[in-house]
């Protein structure tokens, strides 16, 4: 018997690591071929919608028939292919219109269609296979709600009004004279001093001697205070809270009024009463019962304003803290359709959106949005279809899960994190792909310059794929990756083919393979859609060239990345 030499678990990839390939959304029959043509033997179908949320053309599941999803299945069934889906990625699990960035009826229900299309689209093809749980892949988001760097804006949730607030830096003028003063130490001194003066020393310690020793402000050479947009939410909730005071004094007024003019009713009333005058009685009475009312619905209203200004403190809460409870409403919705509505009961991961700018990209959010959903689920599971806890909890964790995408994860590499006053590094990386461990179910693996999710093939880009491969393995976790590598030279079927190079894998040589009609096809080619990510006109690093994938430059297929240790795979260079 033949004893295979696999010196790497990324030799034999389909296979020792369950790799698959993701086929995109136009033409899918024909890019399955080209799949099925490198030996994988799990495929996603991309079903994401180009035509945006309840765009004219209707959902992209919608758009493919009876017989397209007939003739996927046949594919899948043939070959022994395990299949995936991608739903729409332009959903928003939370409710949240990423355009009004409010709640709102109409949006959830949009929502809730294109999510039920999508897990249909996958019950239809199981059907026909004769498969459970097919997994049905989601973002978790498709907003701008986020906030990486808080230093530009503050994103909170308004739980009053149930909006999404994003609050930047703020500027006040306080009308110093600088020319009447000699240097800016004393500029500054007099802005301080008016800035207490108008605002109360309570709000003066809150922005410039906060206990946390935490700033929320400082005051510029010219005398301006500068609120960070931390220090421009609380300025907000101070003005709210003197409006509320205003509003409750106003109040006041006029219920003071109508107290005078129901005392002087009632004088009338029994004056009309003792007269036996009935027609003025009874005009009077009326005229009381209004007045009465009035008093009732301006009690309830100063009510309300002390309601609103007790609960002012707790009004506005990060956006990123609320977001997962939100989104984990719509994942339990969209698990009790798959469970009450679909004869094979898809799965449904939830994946980190592709830009830090997104809520719930950061992995960690994605896991709490998970936890939170399937409690929830599992607490349904036992209210309403009457399962024991122990089975509704083993449903849940069946039916809900996360699809960690390396790529999305990488573009954080743009941004500085707040613990450690430096861009996010490799280690970084690492240790948020890591928060997902305990509900990971499945992978996207593709890679970029770590300045936008461009889909480049393994190797080609900056993400440190194999050491979160390593540490997944490490907490043992060994679950399926798909690759979605369709961003590079030569397309689907180049960036796979380069992809399983940079793996390892012996049977497809260290020449980078390139196919350029293929190429020029792709949506997601660098030349039509992420050009600046892909060639050396974007690149963060220098443009040398190093030793993998023959020494040629990044811009026309070699792979760019730092030393990540070492490594044999040919798309790195050697220690």
């Amino acid at each position: 018997m033949t004893e295979y030499i696999l010196n790497s678990k990324f030799n034999d990839p389909f296979n020792k690591v369950q790799f698959g390939v993701s086929i995109g959304e136009r033409n899918q029959l024909e890019e399955f071929s080209k799949v099925l043509r490198s030996g994988a033997k799990m495929v996603e179908v991309d079903i994401a919608s180009v035509y945006g949320l309840g765009g004219e053309q209707g959902n992209a599941a919608d758009t493919i028939g009876k017989t397209e999803r007939e003739a996927i299945a046949n594919l899948a069934k043939t070959n022994d292919v395990d299949l995936s889906v991608h739903a729409p990625w332009a959903i928003n699990f939370s409710g949240i219109d990423p355009q009004s960035r409010a709640k709102s009826e109409i949006y959830e229900h949009a929502v809730e269609r294109e999510i039920s299309t999508a897990l249909e689209f996958a019950d239809d093809i199981s059907k026909k296979i004769g498969r459970q749980n097919m997994p049905v892949i989601f973002h978790a988001s498709s907003d701008q709600l986020s906030d990486p760097d808080k230093n530009l804006v503050y994103s909170v949730y308004d739980q009053k009004d149930e909006k999404v607030l994003q609050i930047p830096k703020q500027e006040i003028e306080l009308g110093i004279d600088k020319n009447t003063l000699s240097n800016p130490d004393e500029i500054k001194k007099l802005a301080l001093q008016k800035f207490r003066d108008i605002y109360g020393e309570s709000f003066y310690q809150k922005v410039f001697e906060n206990d946390d020793n935490k700033k929320l402000g400082f005051v510029s050479d010219d005398g301006k205070v500068i609120l960070n947009p931390e220090g421009s939410l609380e300025f907000q909730k101070k003005n709210i809270s003197q409006q509320l005071n205003q509003e409750r004094a106003s109040l006041n007024i006029s219920l003071r009024n109508l107290e005078y003019q129901e005392t002087d009713l009632l004088a009338r009333l029994s004056l009309a009463k003792a007269r036996s005058d009935k027609k003025d009685f009874e005009k009077t009475q009326k005229d009381l019962e209004n007045i009465q009312e009035m008093v009732k619905n301006l009690n309830q209203k100063y009510s309300e304003l002390e309601i609103d200004e007790k609960n002012l403190a707790t009004r506005f809460v990060p956006y990123d803290k609320k977001a997962p409870e939100l989104a984990a409403e719509g994942i339990t919705k969209a698990a009790m359709f798959s469970y009450n509505h679909t004869q094979s009961k898809p799965m449904i991961l939830v994946e980190n959106p592709m830009s830090p700018e997104m809520s719930l990209s950061d992995p960690r959010d994605t896991a709490e949005a998970v936890r939170i959903a399937r409690e929830q689920f599992a607490k349904e599971l036992h209210e309403k279809q009457h399962l024991s806890l122990k089975e509704a909890e083993r449903v849940s964790s069946d039916l809900i899960g996360i699809n960690l995408d390396v790529g999305h994860i990488n573009v954080f590499k743009s941004y500085i994190n707040p613990k450690t006053g430096q861009l996010y590094s490799d280690k970084d990386i690492v240790e948020m792909a890591k928060s997902a461990g305990d509900y990971l179910k499945r992978y996207h693996l593709n890679d970029n310059m770590g300045n936008k999710d461009s889909h480049l093939p393994l190797g080609q880009g900056n993400a440190p794929i194999k050491e979160i491969y390593d540490a997944m393995m490490d907490k043992g976790l060994d679950v399926p990756a798909i690759m979605e590598v369709f961003g590079g030279l030569g397309g689907l079927e180049g960036g796979t083919i380069q992809s399983l190079q940079y793996m390892g894998a012996p049977l497809y040589g260290n020449l980078p393979y390139m196919s350029l009609p293929s190429y020029l096809g792709q949506p997601y080619s660098s030349i039509i859609g992420d050009y600046s990510s892909y060639s050396n006109l974007g690149l963060k690093q220098d443009m040398f060239s190093y030793g993998g994938f023959s020494g040629i430059f990044p811009s026309i297929g070699g792979g760019y990345m730092e030393n990540k240790g070492n490594s044999g795979f040919s798309g790195v260079p050697m220690a």
